[in-house]
């Protein structure tokens, strides 16, 4: 009797140490995530192979929550960590309460020369436009009649002065809400509205200052720091 004791508290010993072991590997383990589409305000993730329909704000079972869908991209909240994936965009998160972490997203812009200039789609305020790479330029730079079509108020900016290819010009010093070339989004971004500037948006060093830039043949690569 005493034995058959002893033996049940032996497996209910043995049974509680394996099943905290198996709750402890649970938390460690990272959660495969897939960012399967994107319908304008509603995105499908699929996380360990289950299909989750969220909306900004939801969060799945996994702890994983939609923060933000921007275009083609979509920023992740898990715990107090963000990070911003591309559609189709395959990633792996630490379970909630886990110490699990999932890799960091290199921010990167890849930018081929037109014309001996360098020239690349992106965004300002999330309107489309086109921008020319400036080693040269302090801000980024963008005509009067541009700022008006994307609803900026640039008046309300602070007058200056700079010199441009024609002589020296007056300005209006805005900050921009957002800019995004390639994978690279900076927030409250310095710019200059010029009143004659014509042609595309000068990609300035207030926008060049926060990456490294390097060319790889004729390919310029800006990496976010």
């Amino acid at each position: 009797m005493h034995k058959s004791h002893y033996y049940k508290k032996t497996i209910l010993f043995v049974l509680t140490v394996l099943l905290s072991l198996m709750i402890n590997i649970r938390f460690v383990l990272a959660s495969d995530v897939i960012i399967m589409a994107i319908f304008g305000e509603m995105v499908i993730l699929k996380v360990d192979g289950t299909k989750h329909k969220l909306r900004v704000g939801d969060k799945t079972p996994e702890g994983i929550t939609l923060a933000e869908i921007d275009y083609d991209t979509v920023i992740l909240r898990h715990g107090n960590k963000e990070s911003r994936h591309t559609l189709g965009g395959h990633v792996s998160f630490g379970l909630e309460g886990g110490r699990g972490k999932g890799p960091k997203k290199e921010q990167i812009a890849k930018i081929w020369p037109r014309n001996d200039m360098y020239v690349t789609h992106g965004y300002i305020n999330k309107f489309a436009v086109t921008f020319m790479v400036d080693t040269g330029a302090t801000w980024i730079a963008l005509s009067e009649s541009m700022a008006r079509r994307m609803g900026i108020n640039y008046f309300r900016g602070e007058r200056g002065y700079a010199g441009t290819a024609s002589g020296v010009t007056s300005i209006h010093k805005i900050k921009l809400d957002s800019v995004r070339v390639g994978d690279i989004v900076l927030y409250n971004v310095e710019a200059a509205v010029i009143p004659k500037l014509s042609g595309h948006v000068l990609l300035g060093n207030s926008f060049l200052k926060y990456t490294e830039m390097t060319r790889t043949k004729q390919v310029m690569i800006l990496k976010r720091k």
